[in-house]
């Protein structure tokens, strides 16, 4: 014995500063191979060892090849790690596998929400020095301090406040396009010529137009949007001088817009707003929207304070409109963001989760296998192997892996955005996102790939690589290699990774749970109408063929449409209103009670402002509560009579009954008196999760509207009678264009798409994260049953039963995961208050959602540990004592 270790130091010594990869993989491997055929000719495990050993010893080229490889440059020797942890990697197929896998889950879900996150969130502003330019919105009590456009009174007052560089107005101006093929509806904006300076932006043909045409009485002329000159208009280059017809009037086209200016999102063109100067006297009407430009050196915080403090003085001077009110000022970039900024932000949040638990789980495959490898790590060392040289190794294995997941990531990635283009249904109007068609997998993106992929390989591969380099030299000559005490600091070391998965599942898990029962109450909520079997049509009729105070045209084209169309085979019943539900149109009037002194503050009371046919309660399924409903009997000659909804007659009259009230629509000096005759169901106009409004119904023959939409109820898929129906509507005026036809079922599953699509999202983030908390247990656990195969042999040996092994394994398990759930529950809290806005009808703090998702996790943790457990019942107490 003496021999044999003054031998081994003389090997040892010929190595003090270590060796190449492959030199150390070719001196472990011969001694492995002469170890095994030594016992294959009938040597114990001791002998054959010794032999081994001799046998290696006499290899004298060992000294010339160290010699030979310790001068190889550091590219040569990278070059040699590389190979070498490609062919260990290789060498454990279902290690590699497993690990990259997880790995690419991770990696691809974290790139594919950044690319969006990236297109939507981060992506510079085609805009002059954007971080000044903001949305100046007013907030009114009357109007549920929701921000809203302002009055021009108001606008010229802030526009001398010299808070504002330069300040602009705009309001909607749809256009019919005529003489381009079919009659073509275009969301059209008026803005003034400052306008686009202030944004900053040229048009990519022709030019824009100055403050001198940009005057009442000004010359016809549009800038139009690269969407409409390409699709509509085939991309003439020659465009710009041509004569376009809108609303049967000749404009000439001054210049199309670039395709990356969509500010507001989906406008067609652009036109003078053409204001007098009279016109910014009126502080009554609230349609002006505007944007502003931040004068140099002054923060959004002080403008916000100077703002506020002109409007006190403003309302001070009106306070019959501006009492109470107060404006908001809105970042550029925080209104093109609208409703999705929260979300995206907390999905990226969520699959950050799923990253580390990927890390997690690959770090505990990474120190079950260093485990297996940790008898080629000591004959690494005794062979003069440094603990430098070592972890240079073991960071090579570890990047190379992460290499791999990361490119497997990456082509998820790919693949994923697609799904992620259904958070934003472009085509739904009630919903303020972005306008977004594609989602770009840049160079960006591509660094972020990078910089997770390399965060993940040390996030996973730190602590096995740290935990590898400790190996000692002796440990190669001590058969009880496995001790009990090296078995306990490995353990602990996973077991502390299995609570961190178990920990980060729970705040998943939670979080889904959360948002999936809140989808499910919207989902489950009542809309107060009928949306199957409808089919709606929107049109806007054009002011040329029908002025506002010609209103018998407007009247006649109602009746004689709504006529037409119940003449359609398969329409039960057909109606029209001025703004149909979930739309994104609306608009409100102000109103007193007969006999009602007006307020003091001058904050008259409002409602939503609706008209509606006689046939229109009846397609929709709008359920009449109390009194009557509107007849053919209700024309402009007769008395004027409305209907409220039951949101407005619980709001204003409480447990008196509103049938028989007059409300004065008008104004003190022109009052216009209506009676209110029925009460209606309330509608969820804004959505399912959205308040009801009070809503004010009168018959459209007494108060016709120049935005309609018709509605038909059918007896067959409304989607087949989109054609018929539009027939009908041309059969009375060709030149009338459809702005959009859709079954009401389609439009209000649309307005669903962003919760559907965060819902998905985070639900599938929590699956993939429970599942590999699952397989973190189970490799926890059945890594324990081997280094505990001698322990286990011998307990049973002793007399303890398999019902007790079982139990010993299953008590691990489930106390690892107990650890995990007091530690998720805390961080569940506080993530889940992250949703609050999220959230319908649902609490954060849902004690029944934290128990069912604590369940899984317990029920998980006894399936993964149960097979293991199994396994180590039914060990040999003579093969396990044997082996050892």
């Amino acid at each position: 014995m003496r021999k044999l270790r003054a031998l081994w130091m003389r090997i040892r010594g010929l190595f003090v500063t270590g060796y190449s990869a492959d030199f150390n993989a070719e001196l472990e491997s011969h001694l492995q191979l002469h170890i095994e055929d030594n016992i294959r000719h009938g040597m114990t495990p001791e002998q054959a060892r010794r032999e081994a050993l001799i046998k290696l010893g006499g290899i004298e080229q060992t000294r010339q090849a160290y010699r030979e490889r310790q001068s190889l440059p550091w590219i040569e020797t990278l070059w040699q790690d590389s190979r070498f942890g490609l062919r260990m990697l290789a060498k454990n197929p279902g290690f590699t596998i497993t690990a990259v896998l997880t790995l690419a889950l991770g990696i691809g879900a974290n790139t594919a929400i950044f690319s969006v996150v990236k297109a939507v969130l981060m992506a510079p502003l085609p805009y002059k020095d954007p971080s000044r330019i903001v949305a100046v919105w007013t907030a009114s009590p009357a109007r549920g301090n929701q921000p809203l456009p302002s009055s021009p009174g108001d606008f010229a007052i802030w526009k001398k406040g010299g808070i504002f560089d330069d300040l602009a107005p705009s309001y909607d101006d749809e256009k019919t396009l005529t003489g381009q093929g079919s009659p073509q509806f275009l969301i059209g904006y008026a803005v003034s010529a400052n306008y686009l300076r202030i944004l900053g932006v040229q048009p990519q043909l022709g030019r824009l137009y100055t403050d001198e045409e940009d005057k009442p009485g000004g010359p016809k002329i549009a800038l139009l949007s690269n969407h409409l000159w390409r699709a509509t208009l085939h991309s003439d280059p020659n465009i710009v001088g041509k004569a376009i017809t809108l609303d049967g009037k000749p404009f000439t086209v001054l210049g199309v817009m670039p395709p990356t200016f969509d500010y507001p999102a989906t406008v067609d063109l652009w036109n003078p707003i053409a204001m007098a100067p009279s016109d910014f006297d009126d502080f009554n009407h609230t349609y002006v929207r505007i944007i502003g430009r931040l004068r140099p050196g002054i923060t959004l915080e002080a403008a916000q304070r100077e703002i506020n403090a002109l409007e006190a003085q403003t309302a001070a001077a009106h306070p019959s409109t501006d009492n109470g009110n107060r404006v908001v000022l809105v970042p550029i970039r925080q209104q093109l963001d609208g409703d999705i900024r929260k979300p995206l932000l907390i999905l990226l949040g969520a699959v950050g989760l799923v990253l580390l638990i990927a890390c997690a789980n690959t770090a505990g495959l990474a120190l079950a296998r260093n485990a297996e490898r940790q008898k080629e790590i000591s004959v690494r060392v005794a062979l003069g192997a440094t603990r430098l040289r070592l972890l240079r190794q073991f960071v090579t294995e570890s990047l190379l892996l992460a290499i791999m997941g990361g490119a497997a990531g990456m082509l998820l990635a790919l693949a994923g955005t697609r799904l992620l283009l259904t958070l934003f249904p472009n085509d739904v109007a009630n919903l303020q996102i972005p306008k977004v068609t594609e989602i770009p997998i840049d160079r960006g993106v591509f660094l972020f790939a990078l910089a997770i992929t390399l965060l993940s390989a040390f996030l996973f591969g730190v602590l096995p690589v740290l935990k590898a380099t400790r190996a000692e030299a002796s440990d190669a000559m001590k058969e009880s290699a496995r001790s009990a005490t090296a078995s306990r600091r490995s353990n602990r070391s996973r077991s502390a990774i299995v609570v961190t998965e178990v920990a980060l599942s729970l705040m998943l898990l939670t979080a889904a749970g959360l948002v999936v029962a809140s989808f499910q109450r919207v989902m489950n909520a009542d809309l107060g109408f009928q949306s199957g079997h409808v089919l709606s049509l929107q049109i806007f009729l054009p002011i040329d063929r029908y002025p506002f105070k010609e209103r018998e045209k407007t009247r006649a084209l109602v009746d004689e449409a709504i006529r037409r169309m119940n003449a359609v085979p398969g329409v039960n019943s057909a109606g029209a209103t001025n703004f149909l539900p979930l739309t994104g149109f609306w608009g409100t009037t102000n109103f007193l009670f007969r006999g009602q002194v007006p307020p003091k503050d001058g904050q008259l009371p409002e409602a939503d402002n609706r008209v509606m046919t006689p046939g229109y309660m009846q397609t929709m399924g709008i359920p009449l509560l109390r009194g009557r409903a509107f007849t053919d009997a209700d024309r402009a000659e007769t008395a004027h009579v409305a209907i409220v909804n039951q949101t407005f007659a619980r709001q204003y009259f409480k447990d008196r009954d509103p049938i028989g009230a007059e409300l004065n629509l008008g104004t003190e000096d022109k009052p216009d008196w209506w009676r209110i005759v029925g009460i209606s169901g309330d509608v969820k106009s804004f959505g399912q999760d959205q308040p009801t409004h009070a809503d004010i119904y009168r018959p459209f023959d007494q108060a016709p509207f120049p935005i309609l939409a018709f509605t038909l109820h059918t007896d067959t898929d409304p989607a087949a009678l989109i054609k018929p129906a539009e027939q009908a509507l041309w059969s009375i005026d060709s030149d009338l264009p459809v702005f959009k036809a859709i079954p009401l079922d389609s439009l209000a599953n649309q307005s669903l798409a962003l919760r559907r699509a965060s819902s998905v999202l985070i639900s599938g983030f929590a699956i993939l994260a429970l599942v590999l908390a699952c397989i973190g247990i189970y490799g926890v656990m059945a890594y324990a049953v081997t280094q505990r195969s001698q322990e286990i042999g011998v307990r049973m040996a002793l007399g303890a039963g398999r019902t007790d092994v079982l139990r010993m394994i299953m008590t691990l398990g489930f106390r690892l995961t107990a650890v995990g759930i007091i530690i998720g529950l805390a961080g569940a809290l506080a993530f889940t208050r992250l949703l609050t806005s999220l959230l319908f009808e649902t609490a954060a703090m849902n004690p029944l959602i934290f128990s069912i998702a604590a369940g899984v996790l317990v029920a998980v943790a006894v399936l993964a540990s149960y097979l293991p457990a199994r396994r180590a019942a039914s060990i040999d107490p003579i093969n396990a004592l044997r082996t050892e």
